[in-house]
């Protein structure tokens, strides 16, 4: 287990879901509210197991995932540092419907159920924020259903590296958030058809890739491809 660093003071203001709240908000918040620093492959809940609360990234990576009947596990999506996960299941105050685990050691800020149900009662504007942070992922989650459903596997791939290479060294270099199995999974691809795809995408010299970093030498053209159909 690793230790944090940081402190509860100045994190919260620092998070643009609660930025803007009152200092008396903020005090709501901050009560059942507590920093977690956890190690690489800490579970941090399970499917399954009762909600206690959601979960923002401050650093680090968690990826979230679904178990099948027969012990196989999907990769839902991989959450990075400024985002947050488990805010849809605080309203209904279950059972989690996935598993989340770190997936490089990571920083946590963790906000207990009765302190965001306490401040909804409160605020309305504090509602409207966490119904926009979970519109957010509901329209990813359409989006990655439509990109199971009617995309190519070369084309999910691409769609990935495009979106990941955004504000990265010019558009130009992606490196992987994770290892490549885990992205495949989070592709609806196995980590076979993976590795194929990127070597017939290096082949054309669209990319190339070293290790988990894939350098992008013609987006224009990759772009082009991820409109075919």
């Amino acid at each position: 287990m690793t230790h944090s660093t940081l402190t509860m003071p100045g994190l919260l203001p620092r998070i643009p879901l609660f930025a803007g709240l009152t200092r008396e908000q903020l005090t709501v918040i901050a009560a059942g509210s507590h920093v977690r620093a956890v190690d690489r492959g800490t579970i941090l809940f399970h499917q399954g197991d009762p909600v206690r609360g959601f979960f923002f990234v401050v650093r680090g990576q968690v990826q979230l995932t679904v178990s099948a009947a027969d012990g196989a596990e999907k990769v839902l999506e991989i959450v990075p540092a400024g985002e947050s996960f488990g805010e849809a299941v605080v309203f209904d105050g279950i059972t989690y419907p996935v598993t989340a685990t770190a997936l490089v050691d990571t920083e946590l800020l963790s906000v207990s159920s009765r302190a965001v149900l306490d401040l909804l009662d409160r605020d309305p504007s504090f509602a409207r924020r966490m119904l926009a942070n979970m519109a957010v992922r509901l329209r990813r989650l359409v989006r990655d259903v439509e990109s199971y459903s009617l995309r190519t596997s070369e084309q999910r791939v691409i769609g990935f590296l495009l979106h990941e290479a955004r504000g990265e060294d010019g558009g130009r270099e992606v490196v992987l958030p994770a290892a490549k199995q885990t992205v495949a999974s989070r592709l609806n691809l196995t980590p076979e058809t993976l590795s194929r795809t990127l070597r017939g995408l290096t082949a054309d010299g669209l990319i190339s890739v070293r290790g988990r970093c894939v350098t992008l030498h013609d987006a224009p053209r990759l772009a082009a491809r991820l409109e075919w159909r």
